[in-house]
């Protein structure tokens, strides 16, 4: 950029700028000069057009030093949010890897159950088929078949081991049969 002379009057007193700022720039800046002098000439005392300056000048470097304070401590801010912003986009990333993983386990347990559902259904049919062949045959065999299982049943529960007594006098093929 190309640095110019800009001609600015403060208090009567002619001032040139040398900047690369645009004119109009260096002009609202003087006038708040000006303004910050007016208001240090109103505060009751007899104070004149340079003491007025300088409490303007004091000011402003009080102002700026506060906003250079504010601006550390938003880049602060800033910086700790950046931190935690990485830190969710992480773990926003981990949910969605879970959430994925949770999605396929799912659709493949909806398939197995899908699966055991027509295997199920298969069992039925069969089994309905059967119901059917043995609906006229001996009603007395699946009473007798229940009631072994019940035996079973009530022997496993109480622990039953099943015991076979041989005799030395049998004949060998008479224990095979047994």
């Amino acid at each position: 950029m190309e640095k110019k002379r800009v001609g600015v009057q403060i208090e009567g007193r002619n001032y040139v700028v040398i900047t690369t700022e645009a004119e109009e720039y260096v002009e609202s800046v003087a006038q708040d000069v000006i303004a910050a002098i007016r208001r240090a000439s109103q505060t009751g005392r007899n104070l004149d057009t340079r003491d007025c300056a300088m409490l303007a000048a004091l000011d402003f470097c009080d102002d700026r030093n506060k906003a250079q304070k504010r601006n550390l401590e938003l880049i602060d801010k800033a910086d700790l949010i950046i931190r935690k912003s990485a830190d969710l986009s992480r773990q926003c990333k981990e949910y969605k890897d879970k959430l994925a993983e949770a999605i396929n386990e799912n659709t493949a347990l909806t398939r197995r159950v899908k699966a055991l559902e027509e295997q199920l259904r298969g069992l039925i049919r069969e089994n309905e088929a059967l119901q059917k062949q043995n609906d006229g045959k001996n009603p007395g065999q699946e009473k007798q078949f229940e009631k072994t299982v019940k035996e079973k049943k009530t022997e496993k529960m109480m622990g039953y081991v099943p015991m076979r007594q041989y005799s030395l006098f049998d004949d060998k093929d008479q224990s095979k049969k047994s």
